[in-house]
Parts: structure tokens; C-alpha cells; sequence
């Protein structure tokens, strides 16, 4: 591939699963009257991930809980190994905080979707809306910067025509 990689941006990491993973399922865990989710797959990684955390951490996070702390943090645990078997037995990860119309609204998201694609009601899970929006965000500006390497000047007519012919979508 002509050393391509050499020219990509290192700010990622070339690993698949990350606590990067588990920070974006961190900051989304408690919007209030959203419905998020994540990949099954991802999402129990992430709890099982947080499992570790909370077992092998114990005595700092009991310390930064203060009184109530082991109320809570027994409650943290359950909760976590309650989200990562609820995700492994219904194979989808979807959730909300809120109030009872949120719970309502979570449980319709749910209904739709796990309907049929090419049911009217259909709905896509948030987390393949939102990549699916950042991956068409990203495509259409590749194209405007195709097209404005089309305009250089660098290159031959064939290959400005076919980078103009190179559309948004």
C-alpha cells in the first residue's frame, strides 16, 4: 500500500477494544431522556472491564465513596453484573436515565428496533445512527478535499475529471 500508513494520524490506537471503548459508554450512561447504546459485544467488554475495576480497586474507590460507601459500592457491582447478563441474554445494550417517560421511551426504541428492516417503524440502534452520521460527515469532507486537490493543477484531465466525478452522498 505504498507506505499509506506511514501518513495516517497516530492518534489512534491499533487496537480494536480500548478504555476508550468504555469512556464513551462512561459519558453516555447517564443522559438524562436519551436513548443510547453500543455494540453487545463492546458493551459487555466495557462491564466487564468496569467489574475488574471495582473488584481490584476496591479499597480506593470504598475510600472515595465515603459513608455510605459500602452501600454503594456493593450497589455499583450489582448493577454492573446485571448490565453486562442483560446484554450477554438480549444481545443488544440500549439504556436511558430519567423518569418513567424515559423508561417509556426507551422500551418503544427498543420495539422498533428489533422490528423487521423493512418495517415502517424500523428504527436503527443510536450507536449505528451516530456512526453512520460520522461516517457521512467524514465521506462528504474527503470529497470536498478530493475536489479540491482536483483544482491544484497537479494532475491530468482523466484525473480531474474522475476525482470531480467522486460525490457526496
Amino acid at each position: 500500500m505504498a507506505r499509506v500508513a506511514s501518513f495516517l494520524q497516530s492518534e489512534w490506537d491499533a487496537e480494536d477494544l480500548t478504555h476508550r471503548d468504555i469512556y464513551i459508554i462512561y459519558c453516555q450512561i447517564d443522559h438524562v431522556g436519551i436513548v443510547e447504546s453500543a455494540d453487545p459485544g463492546v458493551f459487555i467488554y466495557a462491564m466487564q472491564e468496569v467489574l475488574h475495576i471495582l473488584l481490584s480497586q476496591r479499597a480506593s474507590i470504598l475510600a472515595s465513596l465515603n459513608e455510605k460507601s459500602p452501600e454503594v459500592y456493593f450497589g455499583l457491582l450489582e448493577v454492573a453484573f446485571q448490565m453486562r447478563e442483560l446484554a450477554d441474554q438480549r444481545r443488544c445494550a440500549l439504556w436511558t436515565s430519567g423518569y418513567e417517560m424515559d423508561r417509556m421511551w426507551l422500551v418503544e426504541v427498543m420495539r422498533r428496533c428489533q422490528l423487521p428492516p423493512d418495517s415502517p417503524e424500523f428504527k436503527l440502534p443510536p450507536h449505528i445512527q451516530h456512526l453512520r452520521s460520522a461516517v457521512q460527515f467524514e465521506r462528504n469532507a474527503q470529497v470536498r478535499r478530493l475536489h479540491q486537490l482536483a483544482q491544484s493543477g497537479e494532475f491530468d484531465k482523466d484525473t480531474r475529471k474522475r476525482l470531480h466525478e467522486i460525490r457526496a452522498t
